[in-house]
C-alpha cells in the first residue's frame, strides 16, 4: 500500500533558530518544518537530515521519519520573516514533533543505564555518527522522551552537519579524509554506560553490510529539487562504503577509553 502522502493545513509558529517551522498537517500531527537552501550557507543541510534520517532507520536506531513534502505558496504567508526571505513554495523536509522531551543539555544529569530504555542504541549512535561523519551530536542534539514508570526513550536529532564539506559537501570534500569529533560530552556519557566493546563491533558489522543498492535506492529518492548531481550522488556512496569502516569502533574507543569503565 502506498503510503498517503501529508499535506500543511495550520502555521503553528516559528522554532528556536528562526528557520525551523512547526506546522499541523492533514494526519492531525505536527511536524517541524526545514525549508530547503533558505541559508545559502547551508545548501546541503534538508538533503543531510533526509538522508541520515533513512540511513538510521536501516540500521533500527532511533532516528525520526524523515518526510519530504510538498509546501505550497499558501502555507508560507504565516511564516513571519516570509517576505524578507528566501523561502519557497516545493519539496522540503517534515519530522515528527516531539512535545514532551527534554535535551541532554536540560536534564538535571545524566541518565543511568537502569533509566534509559534503549540504551543498547547508545552503540549504535557512536558508530552511525562516525559512519556519516556527524559534527554535531552536541548535548541538544539528543533527546529524552518520558515513558512509564520514570524512565525515557532516547532520540537522535539533527543531522544538518554530516559528511566531509557539512553544510557544504560537493563532489571533492567527498573525497576529503573525514574529521571525526568522537570526544564530545554526549560521546563520554554513552561510552560510560555501554557494556563493554562487542555492541559497537556489532553495530560495526551491519553498517558494513548495508548494501550499495540499498543505499543507491536512497539517493535517487533525492528531489531534484535539492540540487544534489549524479556525480555527486556517486560520491555520497562511495563515501557511505568507504574502506576501513571496520576501524570506526577502535576510533570511538581510544578516543573515550577513560569513560569506557566497564571495558
Amino acid at each position: 500500500m502506498l503510503k498517503k502522502e501529508i499535506k500543511p493545513i495550520q502555521y503553528l509558529k516559528t522554532l528556536e533558530g528562526n528557520y525551523a517551522h512547526l506546522y499541523l498537517f492533514n494526519d492531525g500531527k505536527e511536524y517541524v518544518v526545514k525549508f530547503q537552501r533558505v541559508r545559502k550557507y547551508r545548501k546541503r543541510e534538508v538533503v543531510n537530515e533526509w538522508l541520515a534520517g533513512n540511513l538510521a532507520r536501516l540500521l533500527e536506531l532511533p532516528a525520526l521519519t524523515t518526510n519530504i513534502v510538498y509546501m505550497p505558496d499558501v502555507s508560507l504567508t504565516d511564516i513571519p520573516v516570509y517576505r524578507n526571505s528566501s523561502y519557497k513554495s516545493g519539496k522540503h523536509l517534515a519530522i515528527p514533533f516531539l512535545p514532551h522531551v527534554k535535551s541532554y543539555l536540560e536534564l538535571h544529569e545524566p541518565l543511568e543505564k537502569s533509566s534509559l530504555i534503549n540504551h543498547e542504541q547508545l552503540a549504535g549512535m557512536l558508530l552511525f555518527d562516525q559512519w556519516i561523519n556527524n559534527n554535531d551530536r552536541s548535548r541538544t542534539n539528543i533527546l529524552f522522551e518520558e515513558k512509564e514508570d520514570g524512565k525515557y526513550y532516547f532520540w537522535m536529532i539533527d543531522h544538518g552537519r554530516c559528511f566531509p564539506g557539512t553544510y557544504e559537501w560537493n563532489a571533492e570534500t567527498l573525497e576529503q579524509e573525514p574529521v571525526y569529533r568522537v570526544d564530545m560530552p554526549v560521546y563520554k556519557w554513552a561510552c560510560s554506560l555501554l557494556d563493554g566493546p562487542d555492541p559497537l563491533y556489532t553495530y560495526c558489522e551491519k553498517i558494513m553490510n548495508v548494501s550499495s543498492d540499498l543505499i543507491w535506492l536512497l539517493l535517487k529518492q533525492i528531489p531534484e529539487d535539492w540540487q544534489v548531481t549524479q556525480a555527486e550522488k556517486e560520491k555520497l556512496l562511495a563515501f557511505l562504503k568507504r574502506d576501513r569502516l571496520h576501524e570506526l569502533p577502535k576510533l570511538v574507543i581510544d578516543a573515550n577509553n577513560q569513560h569506557l569503565s566497564s571495558f
